[in-house]
């Protein structure tokens, strides 16, 4: 892999997580204890795949629930650090975000009815994220985070709301993409009028 791919997937990872993965799970395996394999386990990964991340041959974890659990165990370090969870609580909530999965998905990724056939189903707050996610997901197992960049570029002057879509969900930052979403969503108070 060459130096600009992993550069790019490096200053992807900044936007995305705030800093280089390598970084940061460095940072989470020294706090808690942990070797490159044990924090592997901890989020459904192989080691390989964590080294190929952390490296920057890769920009970020595709699995919806592996990324679930990396944003929680960098929540946890979070709060370690900050004071707010005790460090002796580590290991029982590093063992929860192990045994954790995207709420309303199976192990891949496929949507689960949380209730019975023919009741209505309750208010999902997590939909658009997991929305944002899945369509990540699509658009970057289909090109790279350049490729998907280059595509909005072209599609910018004709069709500017393509290329935002491209740009937010494809290659920006999560939050950005779930602001999006929740933005055209149908019935939502972002709609745009005559739609």
């Amino acid at each position: 892999m060459d130096e600009t791919t992993v550069a790019r997937n490096q200053e992807l990872q900044r936007q995305w997580y705030g800093a280089p993965l390598g970084d940061l799970c460095r940072d989470v395996c020294g706090l808690f204890g942990l070797t490159q394999s044990g924090l592997a386990e901890t989020l459904g990964i192989s080691p390989a795949m964590l080294s190929l991340v952390m490296r920057g041959q890769r920009a970020r974890i595709a699995n919806p629930d592996a990324a679930a659990r990396l944003s929680a165990v960098l929540h946890l370090a979070q709060g370690v650090r900050a004071g707010g969870v005790p460090a002796g609580d580590a290991p029982r909530a590093l063992a929860e975000i192990r045994a954790s999965r995207t709420p309303g998905q199976d192990s891949l990724g496929v949507a689960v009815p949380p209730h019975p056939a023919g009741e209505t189903p309750p208010a999902d707050p997590d939909a658009d994220l997991r929305f944002a996610l899945r369509l990540r997901e699509l658009l970057t197992g289909r090109a790279s985070a350049l490729d998907i960049l280059d595509a909005a570029r072209l599609l910018d002057a004709d069709h500017p709301g393509l290329a935002e879509i491209l740009r937010v969900c494809g290659a920006g930052r999560t939050d950005e993409a779930v602001a999006l979403v929740r933005t055209v969503r149908p019935g939502s108070a972002g709609e745009a009028p005559g739609r």
